[in-house]
């Protein structure tokens, strides 16, 4: 009987591969995948340490919804004036490590088939260690960027991370005989140059790691079609590749914020969970997050008037002739969050939505009876977010209806941040249609609305946070920590030397 050898490709991303970890937590402990050879390079070996010690995929998706990057990487006066690196590893190594419970022994035992990547800097070489031969100081030394961290010298020889080498070790997983080729890729392929010496350092990095993981990709691809005529091939045989790719909206080292780190992770679980069923792979189990027993939750109102034109589907031309006709439609939204921490952390960030929409055609304060809101989601471009607002409502005469509402934010040509953050693309639909139905049902009424200064100055009076009374101060700042680092991601990017 011929058996499938597969492969599990941890490849590197700084911070990023805390999606990763979510991935994990789908494909080991959802799908109940099972991999022969893991194999992890740069942030990549974060994880393999983990899977190594026998973590599940959730605890070590749990462990970075723990992380909080600032109890990482650490400025050190007496190594900026050695002039080795701008950070050190320091407090990776007596509290993140610890967070995660890392355990040498555990790992060192594993009987896991697994590869860490390293580069020995004496030899200008690629080394590969075994669970066996690893230690804290090899792991640090596998993820230590030159310029960032000090390298680590281990036994009179100098390590640094191997990202110039490899970022996704392919090769050593063939050479070790697999068949299947299971790829976690978060390092950026955006494709986009921006101005400044931090963004140049790590687009150099992605350079190397998209331009030496293609050539890979590459090669096994002419390999399979040689193959397929009739020949031997690169590799003698079949390899099966199997790519999970995402731009995750995280810095690679710099980012300081847990709820990122916390969402990036959830991110993963989704995605994967798409991934998989895309490619008809059954979940037998969902691993979910246990409710908050008592949640910090926030409410706050919004108004937003303008114009809506019956018969139209063009947001523009329903816009104009709606405007010359008179046609008004507004709503008034009480926008509920009923736990702060799941929603600043879940990549849906979703609220209900209650109150009325009026419009001169269909009726006055016609009441919502279910809605939802999400603030800034993206779906894999992380420089274009939307606001999404679906009421269900009735009209006058009792017929359901679906207002579906969009704010588009992108950093486009010249200052645009208000009317992204307060315009509203407006369609109406004839009954209560779900979001998956939308592209099935005409639209019955099109045009724009948006938030007028008085009435945005007026909402800002209308926050209102519950829940344990001392930590409304915290539920309040997270919510405005993920607003403005959301427009971050969006309209600092280009102008400013970092991004995520």
């Amino acid at each position: 009987m011929t058996t499938t050898k597969r492969s599990l490709i941890l490849a590197g991303g700084g911070l990023k591969v805390a999606f990763q970890a979510g991935v994990l937590q789908v494909w080991l402990d959802e799908a109940g995948l099972t991999f022969d050879h893991a194999d992890g390079a740069s942030g990549g070996c974060f994880n393999l340490a983990m899977l190594c010690q026998g973590m599940s995929g959730t605890q070590i998706a749990d462990a970075w919804r723990r992380t909080k990057p600032v109890h990482g990487a650490n400025v050190d006066l007496a190594t900026l004036a050695r002039r080795d690196a701008l950070l050190t590893m320091d407090r990776y190594r007596s509290e993140v490590f610890t967070t995660w419970g890392l355990d040498w022994d555990a790992i060192r035992a594993s009987q896991q088939e697994a590869t860490f990547n390293v580069c020995n800097f004496n030899r200008y070489e690629l080394q590969i260690r075994t669970p066996d031969q690893m230690s804290e100081d090899l792991l640090v030394a596998c993820v230590s960027l030159p310029m960032w961290f000090p390298p680590v010298e281990i036994d009179g020889e100098t390590y640094v991370d191997a990202v110039y080498l490899t970022d996704a070790n392919l090769e050593e997983a063939i050479r070790r005989g697999a068949d299947e080729i299971w790829v976690i890729w978060t390092v950026s392929e955006e494709g986009v140059w921006r101005p400044g010496f931090v963004n140049a350092y790590f687009q150099i990095i992605e350079i190397a790691a998209n331009g030496r993981f293609r050539q890979l990709v590459q090669r096994i691809q002419n390999n399979n079609a040689a193959i397929a005529a009739g020949q031997h091939g690169e590799f003698g045989r079949r390899i099966e590749l199997k790519v999970l790719r995402a731009e995750v909206p995280v810095n690679y080292i710099l980012d300081v914020g847990a709820d990122r780190l916390h969402e990036a992770v959830n991110s993963g679980v989704q995605v994967a969970r798409e991934w998989c069923a895309a490619a008809g792979i059954p979940l037998t189990r969902r691993a979910e997050p246990a409710p908050a027993t008592d949640p910090s939750t926030l409410a706050f109102t919004e108004d937003m008037r303008g114009f809506v034109m019956p018969g139209e589907a063009d947001y523009d031309d329903g816009f104009r002739r709606a405007r010359k006709e008179g046609l008004r439609l507004s709503v008034h939204l009480t926008i509920t969050v009923d736990d702060v921490d799941a929603f600043v952390t879940s990549p849906q960030h979703a609220a209900r939505i209650t109150g009325h929409v009026s419009s001169d055609t269909l009726g006055d304060k016609l009441p919502v009876e279910d809605g939802t809101f999400q603030l800034f989601v993206d779906r894999g471009q992380p420089s274009r977010k939307e606001m999404r607002y679906r009421l269900y409502f009735r009209d006058g005469d009792g017929r359901p209806l679906t207002l579906v509402g969009t704010k588009v934010v992108v950093d486009d040509v010249g200052a645009d941040i208000w009317s992204d953050t307060t315009t509203l693309y407006t369609s109406i639909r004839p009954g209560h249609v779900d979001p998956a139905d939308d592209d099935s049902v005409d639209v019955a009424a099109a045009g724009i609305i948006s938030i007028h200064l008085l009435d945005f100055l007026h909402q800002l009076t209308t926050f209102r946070v519950g829940g344990p009374v001392a930590a409304r101060p915290a539920a309040l700042s997270r919510f405005g920590t993920l607003f403005l680092g959301k427009l971050w991601d969006v309209y600092a990017r280009r102008i400013l030397p970092w991004g995520p």
